[in-house]
C-alpha cells in the first residue's frame, strides 16, 4: 500500500473520528449497571446556546424609564430603538413596565412574562472580583486578551479566564478542556454505560471537551453518518475506501486501528440511529406532527439554521429520556451544544441584529413549546423531561455606537436562560449604570468612555448554576469543573463585594425538594 493511498483512506474516513476518543464506546452497546442518582431522578438536559461573534445585548435588554433610556439613546442615536417599540416586560421586584426587549423578540417577551425565561445581566470573564479601579491599575488580573473574539470564547467555554493564574487539580494539568465537558467527566456515573454526556451540533468546540470523556459530534442535521456528494463516482470511491479500511486485519499497527475504530464507529452510529427512530416512533403521533409543525420555518427563515439544531436537540433528548426496555437510551443527564452566528455586528447592526433576534426569538419559542408538549404527554410518566437552555456569547458590545451604524467588542454581557425549572420574570445581576456623559470617569460599571462593562458576575457562577443542577454537588467536583470558583468567591467576601458576588452559583433554577 502506497502513502498516497494510505494518506487517502485517513481523509475519506475522517467523518466519524470523532468517535475515536470515546474508547470505552463498545460498553454502552452492551450491559451497564446504572448509578444511583441523586436530585431529581428523571432525564434532566442543559442546552448551550453559542451566539456567536459576540452579541449586543445593550439592544436586547432595554430600560424604558426616562432617565436610563434617554443615556441609552444619546450614546444610540442611530441604531437606539424607539422606546414606543420596545416590548414590555415587568420582571419581579421592580416598577411595571420598566424594561423592554428588542422588538424581534415577541415570544420571548410572552415567556419571560409566563415567568419561564430570565435574563442574567452584565455576566462575563473575571479573574477575580473586580472594581473599576482594579482595572484601571492593573491592582487584579485580568481575563486574558480582552475584546478578542477567539480568546473570549475560549474563555466563556472553558471558564477559565486567565489559565497561568489557576491552579488546576491534577487530572486537568495539561489538558485543554472546556466546562461543559469536565462536568461530563464528573456527571457520567449518574448514566447507565458509556453514552457520551454531551452531543455537540455547533457552537465552541471546547465548551464539549472533557479530560476523560469525550463529545459526540454530529451534523446540524442529527446525522452521524457519511454524507453524499453529487458526484457517484467520489462516493463509490469513499465507500470502497472505507470497506477496505474496515477490511484490513493484517500486523500495520496504524492501519487496524483504523479499521477497529470506524468499525466501532459504525456500529456505534447505527445504534443511536436505531433508538433515536424507536424512542420517536414510541411517541403519539399527534405529539410528533405538533412537534414538527413548531420547527416549521417561517416566511423569510429558509436560511435559518438554529432551528433545525434545536429541532434534533429534541430528537436526542427523546431517545435519552426513553427508557431502554422501550428502545431508548435510558440516560438521565445530558448537555448540548449548539450555535448561531452573525453577531460581530460592527457595521448595519440596525438590520442584521434584528434578523439574528427574529431567528433566535422562533428557535427558541419552538423548543420550549416541544418541552411543554412532551411533559404533558403520556410518554414519559411521572418523570418527565427537564430542560434549561442558556446562552452564552463571546462578549458584550461597547454601549457606545460607532460610526458605521454598529458597535464594537465589549465585555459584560446579559444572558438569557429558559426552561421550565427556570425561575422567570426575572433580571439577576446588576444592570448597568448607563450614564457616560463624563467620559464615564464617575461610572464604575463601564471601564472606558465607550461603555464596556465590568462584569458583576462571572462566567464561573452561572456556569456552575447550570451543572450544579445537573448533578454536580461535592465541592471537590466543583473545584475540578471550575477551579477558579473558589478563589473568587472568597476574593469577594474579603473584599466587601456585594452579595451577588460572593455566590457560588446564581439563583434561577428552582432547588430539588
Amino acid at each position: 500500500m502506497t502513502l498516497s493511498r494510505r494518506h487517502f483512506l485517513r481523509e475519506v474516513t475522517r467523518g466519524l473520528g470523532c468517535l475515536a476518543a470515546a474508547s470505552a464506546l463498545p460498553r454502552w452497546l452492551g450491559e451497564a449497571e446504572a448509578a444511583s442518582i441523586g436530585g431529581y431522578a428523571g432525564y434532566r438536559a442543559a442546552v448551550c446556546v453559542f451566539l456567536l461573534g459576540g452579541n449586543d445585548s445593550n439592544n436586547l435588554l432595554i430600560p424604558k424609564l426616562s432617565t436610563p433610556y434617554a443615556q441609552y439613546r444619546a450614546a444610540r442615536p442611530n441604531i437606539g430603538i424607539a422606546q414606543a417599540d420596545l416590548l414590555t416586560i415587568n420582571p419581579v421586584g421592580l416598577a411595571a413596565g420598566s424594561y423592554g426587549l428588542h422588538p424581534s423578540l415577541k415570544k420571548l417577551q410572552a415567556l419571560f412574562e409566563q415567568e419561564r425565561a430570565a435574563v442574567v445581566c452584565n455576566v462575563g470573564p473575571l479573574v477575580l472580583p473586580m472594581r473599576k479601579n482594579d482595572y484601571l491599575t492593573g491592582g487584579v488580573i485580568r481575563p486574558d486578551n480582552l475584546f478578542s473574539h477567539s480568546d473570549q470564547q475560549d474563555a466563556w467555554a472553558s471558564s477559565i479566564a486567565n489559565p497561568s493564574s489557576v491552579e488546576l487539580p491534577l487530572p486537568l494539568i495539561g489538558k485543554v478542556t472546556g466546562w461543559g465537558g469536565r462536568t461530563a467527566d464528573k456527571i457520567a456515573g449518574l448514566n447507565p454505560g458509556e453514552y457520551p454526556e454531551v452531543t455537540s451540533f455547533g457552537g465552541k468546540a471546547l465548551f464539549s471537551t472533557g479530560a476523560d470523556r469525550q463529545p459526540l459530534v454530529v451534523a446540524a442535521n442529527g446525522k452521524l453518518e457519511f454524507e453524499g456528494t453529487g458526484d457517484e463516482d467520489f462516493n463509490t470511491i469513499q465507500q470502497e475506501a472505507l470497506s477496505e479500511v474496515l477490511g484490513i486485519h493484517n500486523d500495520v499497527i496504524l492501519e487496524a486501528s483504523y479499521g477497529g475504530t470506524f468499525a466501532t464507529a459504525q456500529q456505534f452510529a447505527a445504534a443511536r440511529a436505531a433508538a433515536r427512530e424507536a424512542a420517536w416512533l414510541l411517541l403519539p403521533v399527534a405529539t410528533r406532527e405538533a412537534i414538527d409543525a413548531l420547527f416549521e420555518l417561517p416566511e423569510g427563515g429558509s436560511n435559518w439554521g438554529l432551528p433545525g439544531q434545536l429541532y434534533q436537540v429534541v430528537r436526542d433528548l427523546v431517545a435519552g429520556a426513553m427508557p431502554t426496555a422501550s428502545g431508548g437510551l435510558g440516560l438521565k443527564r445530558q448537555m448540548f451544544s449548539v450555535g448561531l452566528g452573525g453577531f460581530d455586528t460592527h457595521t448595519g447592526q440596525d438590520t442584521a441584529q434584528s434578523a439574528l433576534f427574529a431567528q433566535l426569538d422562533f428557535s427558541l419559542d419552538a423548543f420550549h413549546q416541544a418541552l411543554a408538549i412532551l411533559r404533558a404527554g403520556p410518554s414519559f410518566g411521572t418523570a418527565p423531561p427537564q430542560t434549561t437552555l442558556f446562552t452564552i456569547s463571546d462578549f458584550g458590545r461597547t454601549f457606545l455606537e460607532n460610526s458605521n451604524k454598529g458597535t464594537d467588542h465589549g465585555w459584560g454581557s446579559h444572558m438569557l436562560v429558559l426552561g421550565d425549572r427556570v425561575v422567570g420574570r426575572r433580571l439577576y445581576g446588576a444592570f448597568p449604570n448607563l450614564d457616560l456623559t463624563n467620559n464615564a470617569a464617575n461610572n464604575l460599571d463601564a471601564v472606558d468612555a465607550k461603555g464596556r462593562w465590568l462584569p458583576s458576575l462571572t462566567v464561573d457562577q452561572y456556569a456552575h448554576s447550570i451543572a450544579a443542577w445537573l448533578g454536580l454537588s461535592a465541592v471537590e467536583e466543583r473545584d475540578y469543573v471550575f477551579p477558579n470558583l473558589g478563589a473568587y468567591v472568597a476574593a469577594a467576601a474579603a473584599n466587601q463585594f456585594p452579595e451577588s458576588a460572593r455566590k457560588t452559583k446564581i439563583d434561577f433554577l428552582l432547588q430539588d425538594t
